[in-house]
């Protein structure tokens, strides 16, 4: 037996135990009612545990995305007239830097844009989750913003956009220096990314609660509208559902 493979073995064996812990079983049948309720009220559909192999549902991308995650209170619906997705999805990370296990617990919401113009593929990065981000995606690098007009030292202090360097100016259009100033302010250190024009975001949060999924929810909902409409006066887009 390799070495590789033992670490994946006693680290499998080792999530099963705490697994089976009584604090465990509390807290987790604590976070289901949470969200079971949550979904409810606002009409989404509720599945529980899913598994990335199963045709049931859509599966949720991003750069979390991977071989080992493992998904649980996936609910799924529409809300102001947008389609939204929420998970808590676990996995461990090798870091690059230090190759060292990373165990990530994310609070995930996706919400597909309405605008039609296709969207860059880019990542809006707090600092305290930066390592994570690096260690599972390659393909987007930083980027240096401020080339249409300035944002603040605040933004960029707390937050690093990755992208293609061709994109930056679209990106820039996307979120603006006043919606990033929300994004620095508001969104209690919540990551972002859009791909193939879904919006994602990500907190990292085990156990949330009422407040954190509605606060996350209103925050997705507010950052699809705003790119929306930053799109649709630029382009003239009309989005789709309007």
């Amino acid at each position: 037996m390799s070495t590789l493979h033992r670490k994946k073995l006693y680290a499998r064996t080792k999530r099963t135990l705490r697994h089976m812990s009584p604090v465990h079983l509390v807290k987790a049948r604590q976070v289901a009612t949470i969200v079971r309720r949550f979904a409810e009220k606002l009409g989404l559909v509720y599945f529980g545990t899913v598994h990335q192999n199963d045709d049931d549902h859509r599966l949720v991308r991003g750069h979390t995305v991977s071989h080992t995650h493992r998904d649980n209170h996936y609910s799924v619906g529409s809300v102001r007239g947008y389609d939204v997705a929420l998970v808590l999805r676990n996995d461990v990370v090798l870091t690059r830097k230090t190759h060292k296990e990373q165990r990530c617990h994310w609070l995930i919401l996706t919400v597909d844009l309405h605008t039609k113009s296709t969207l860059p593929h880019f990542y809006i990065g707090h600092r305290n989750r930066l390592t994570v981000f690096e260690s599972s995606f390659e393909q987007l690098a930083q980027l240096y913003v401020g080339g249409l007009l300035p944002y603040s030292h605040h933004f960029l202090d707390e937050y690093t956009v990755y992208g293609r360097a061709t994109h930056t100016l679209e990106i820039e259009r996307c979120v603006t220096p006043q919606v990033a100033e929300v994004i620095v302010s508001h969104f209690d250190h919540a990551s972002v990314e859009v791909e193939d024009n879904t919006l994602y975001l990500y907190v990292e949060s085990p156990h949330p609660d009422e407040a954190q999924l509605d606060k996350l929810l209103s925050n997705g909902l507010w950052l699809a509208e705003a790119i929306d409409t930053n799109l649709a006066a630029l382009y003239c887009d009309i989005p789709e559902n309007k």
